[in-house]
């Protein structure tokens, strides 16, 4: 692979000899500007979390159709974070549980920002938050690296996790 330099990668949660979250990790410490995919059969949040935690810039799930495989692929290279929509509840309430918030945050979002990190929480896509807000999608994605900056993250779930753990946002936010 040291001379393939991928761009995307599909990666399964369960593999034999090495796991998803591993091979995800050694992957992006190789080709740190590589995007990889989890496409699995798991519906469970602990593999979602785990994969999202080694790296991986999404998550699908093998039942998804080809258009929507196709979507979610389009959007990990445009470096957003396709998630299955009915998992998300789940995970942000797992994140939320597992991490105590803090009382004070030092983040400062414009509402602007707020409004389009709330959208980002409840799984909406650039698009989507471009025709909510009367945004071009260009505007949406300067909004969204200004948030990932702000809360020194690097991709959707991420920066939700973040501001959910900050207190930035809440789950009545979702």
């Amino acid at each position: 692979m040291a001379t393939l330099k991928p761009d995307l990668v599909l990666m399964d949660v369960h593999m034999p000899d090495m796991d998803g979250p591993t091979t995800t990790k050694k992957i992006i410490s190789q080709y740190p500007e590589a995007k990889v995919i989890a496409w699995t059969v798991s519906e469970s949040s602990d593999d979602l979390l785990r994969m999202m935690q080694a790296g991986c810039s999404g998550y699908v799930l093998k039942d998804a159709g080809p258009g929507e495989l196709q979507r979610a692929l389009q959007a990990a290279l445009r470096s957003e974070s396709p998630v299955p929509r009915k998992m998300i509840p789940e995970v942000l309430r797992r994140v939320a549980e597992r991490t105590p918030l803090s009382q004070t945050s030092s983040v400062a979002l414009t509402s602007r920002e707020m409004q389009i990190l709330r959208g980002v929480a409840k799984g909406h896509t650039t698009k989507r938050l471009a025709q909510e807000l009367g945004l071009a999608a260009p505007s949406v994605e300067t909004h969204l690296h200004n948030i990932f900056k702000k809360l020194n993250a690097t991709n959707r779930g991420e920066a939700v996790s973040t501001a959910l753990k900050l207190g930035v946002i809440t789950l009545a936010d979702l």
